[in-house]
């Protein structure tokens, strides 16, 4: 498939991560096409589960929009594609982003995998260094469901948050157990009927911000359902919350209360 060389990798509309600001960092998001969505058949989303796929925030919010879509397609065709031009675009923009706050005085976090899962620590783009060693001063964070990357140890400036899915419930508590903080997805309506503990863990409002750096260990980050209903929305998993494996049925945990 063809694909156009875009002007940005990295942007910073998006409704979640601009909540961000109320904290005093700008974030930086980037957006690929997830698991097979490309025209080689590559899965970016090694370790998706079928209730991930189901759930997956590509095809909700502002991401349902056929031109959305299609700017996450054609990035992620010119990853495959070229990944040594696209990492150097990627490595430049990150240059720009962390003199600007650094001449501004102001802070700010970088997450390169939107609606992705790859391992960017894996990729030497220059002097055999990653995108994370090229930057120390930058903030990286992500969340992935791909648990062997936590067998490894992390560069500093990066954090991980791990995702339950449905055929992961015992490697998620492991990893709590051992200080990685997990993301759940609640069948909630609102971010006052998440639970305040789950299993023995504490919950906290996974939706207030994006920040995962800023959080506590040991803990559950706990998110709503995003519902992908609207105009300009083929189809609705509105349904999926009672028939998703994937989705913490609240009702069946007895702490229902304002989380903190």
């Amino acid at each position: 498939m063809n694909y156009n060389i875009p002007k940005n990798l990295l942007t910073t509309n998006n409704a979640k991560t601009v909540k961000g600001e109320k904290k005093g960092y700008t974030t930086y998001i980037m957006y690929l096409a997830p698991y097979t969505q490309n025209s080689k058949g590559i899965n970016l989303c090694s370790h998706a589960s079928k209730g991930c796929a189901k759930a997956c925030l590509f095809g909700s919010g502002a991401a349902r929009f056929p031109k959305v879509q299609q700017g996450k397609i054609n990035k992620t065709e010119y990853f495959l594609a070229n990944r040594e031009l696209f990492l150097k675009q990627l490595d430049f923009e990150i240059s720009m982003i962390v003199a600007k706050h650094e001449n501004q005085g102001t802070k700010f976090a970088i997450r390169l995998n939107g609606t992705s899962d790859i391992t960017f620590e894996k990729f030497k783009i220059r002097d055999g260094k990653n995108i994370f060693e090229l930057h120390p001063t930058a903030q990286f964070y992500d969340y992935t469901k791909n648990h062997f990357r936590f067998k490894k140890v992390q560069p500093s400036n990066y954090h991980l948050t791990f995702s339950l899915s449905e055929d992961n419930k015992e490697i998620s508590f492991d990893l709590l157990s051992k200080g990685v903080n997990v993301a759940m997805v609640f069948g909630v309506k609102k971010v006052e009927e998440l639970p305040t503990s789950y299993n023995g863990y504490e919950v906290i409002n996974g939706d207030e911000s994006d920040l995962r750096f800023l959080d506590g260990k040991n803990v559950i980050v706990g998110l709503k359902y995003k519902l992908m209903t609207g105009k300009g929305t083929k189809g609705s998993n509105k349904d999926n919350v009672d028939n998703n494996d994937f989705i913490i049925n609240v009702s069946e945990i007895d702490e229902v209360v304002k989380a903190a």
